[in-house]
């Protein structure tokens, strides 16, 4: 029975989690609609990226990628460790697609919308999933560190716990850098076309 009943409240957090994405990609393109189109062009990062990648800097590329990714990465790691983090959790899943609807804006208003989108879309999709596991794996100890400060339980098995968190989240960390690193490559190959 225990099973169950967390297998359902995985797939609630996993559909909170996408709701809240949904919604800020939502936002994102609300707000998109008051800029200026050269703004959102340059927002989406996809002609500077394609820029680096054509002259050969693949490290620019990463650069440009990596920490802003790894920074939310962060602060979803941080928010593990308050017991009433929970709603700075959704939102930021909310704040992952407010960005991306902005991007996605800029993306269609680009000259060349397919290389564009070739050239955004694997990298946003895929880190915004290893981004929504990170929140979802902080958001549990985040509930397990509420059900501690509530309950008289056991506080010693805390300690295993944090030290599986902390792996999975440097798990999560290398797979962005992969990501990046892998997006760098894409983006080469696209802007040679």
């Amino acid at each position: 029975m225990n099973e169950a009943k967390l297998g359902r409240r995985t797939m609630s957090l996993d559909i909170a989690l996408a709701v809240f994405s949904a919604i800020g990609v939502t936002a994102g393109v609300i707000i998109s609609l008051g800029f200026d189109e050269a703004s959102l062009i340059s927002l989406s990062g996809v002609p500077k990226k394609l820029e680096l990648a054509a002259s050969g800097s693949w490290f620019g590329v990463f650069l440009g990628t990596f920490p802003g990714a790894l920074l939310m990465l962060a602060a979803a790691f941080f928010c593990g460790f308050c017991a009433v983090s929970q709603p700075i959790e959704l939102l930021l899943a909310a704040f992952r697609g407010l960005g991306l609807g902005i991007c996605v804006r800029g993306i269609y208003l680009s000259d060349s919308i397919l290389k564009s989108m070739a050239a955004f879309l694997p990298f946003a999709i895929l880190s915004t999933g290893v981004l929504i596991l990170g929140i979802r794996e902080a958001f549990r100890l985040s509930m397990r560190y509420f059900s501690l400060s509530t309950t008289n339980e056991n506080r010693l098995g805390i300690l295993n716990e944090i030290r599986d968190y902390t792996a999975r989240f440097l798990i999560y960390a290398l797979m962005l850098a992969a990501l990046s690193m892998a997006d760098a490559f894409l983006a080469g190959v696209i802007s040679g076309m």
